[in-house]
């Protein structure tokens, strides 16, 4: 064995030692990904929709009373529950507006985000609890907000986080999304945040596995040329 050999050999047998577990987790994590479409991952099955048919919306719905002060950014109709209401946003925030009375409607209750959830929802299963959330965890994607959680189960399981102000369906998390989501984290390498894919370790291990493949290539045509590619 030559002085070059035996560094390539040795350089080998270290990054396989140190990247391997990260290899298998990159292999793993990968061959997860594949297993379902991201649509599905997403829930995006289990959202309904709720574009508004022109045909059903009632007549005589009185529009919204006392919009004075800050500029109408938008108004949308829109359902919440067995009826309609008025989603009013202007650079101070959104409310909603009663289309009976045009008043400004106060803060949902539970009964009506129930209804919310039940209306987004197009799995096959129950709404089983809902419950308002004071600081919402990150998977919500707004980290630290009041949500309210509603939770389905039955054939499909999922999460709903629904917006206290509006009724507005803002996430789904089914099991399957917080499975892909950890193993996401592990194979970027960014176990906290699980968005940032240009971390040092995810550049360091990324050219220790280069490394690992270029000196077992290098081993592989060594002993091939040596005649002790099976020995």
């Amino acid at each position: 064995m030559t002085k070059l050999t035996w560094y390539v050999t040795r350089v080998h047998r270290l990054l396989a030692l140190v990247v391997g577990a990260q290899l298998l987790i990159w292999t793993v994590s990968g061959f997860f990904f594949t297993l379902k479409p991201i649509e599905q991952v997403r829930g995006t099955h289990l959202r309904a929709d709720m574009t508004l048919d022109p045909t059903s919306i009632p007549s005589g719905l009185t529009p919204p009373v006392g919009l004075q002060g800050a500029p109408i950014l938008s108004a949308d109709l829109k359902r919440l529950g067995d009826g309609y209401v008025w989603e009013v946003t202007d650079t101070s925030g959104t409310r909603l507006y009663d289309t009976v009375t045009g008043a400004a409607r106060a803060s949902l209750a539970e009964a009506d985000i129930r209804a919310a959830a039940t209306a987004h929802w197009a799995g096959r299963g129950r709404l089983e609890t809902v419950a308002l959330v004071d600081a919402a965890p990150a998977e919500t994607g707004r980290a630290g907000q009041p949500l309210w959680r509603a939770e389905f189960t039955g054939q499909d399981t999922a999460t709903f986080w629904i917006d206290p102000q509006t009724a507005d369906l803002v996430a789904v998390r089914t099991p399957w999304w917080r499975a892909f989501d950890l193993l996401w984290g592990l194979h970027i390498m960014d176990w906290t945040s699980r968005e940032t894919f240009t971390t040092w370790w995810m550049k360091l291990f990324g050219f220790g596995a280069v490394t690992l493949s270029l000196a077992g290539i290098w081993l592989l045509v060594d002993r091939a040329r040596k005649g002790r590619l099976f020995r």
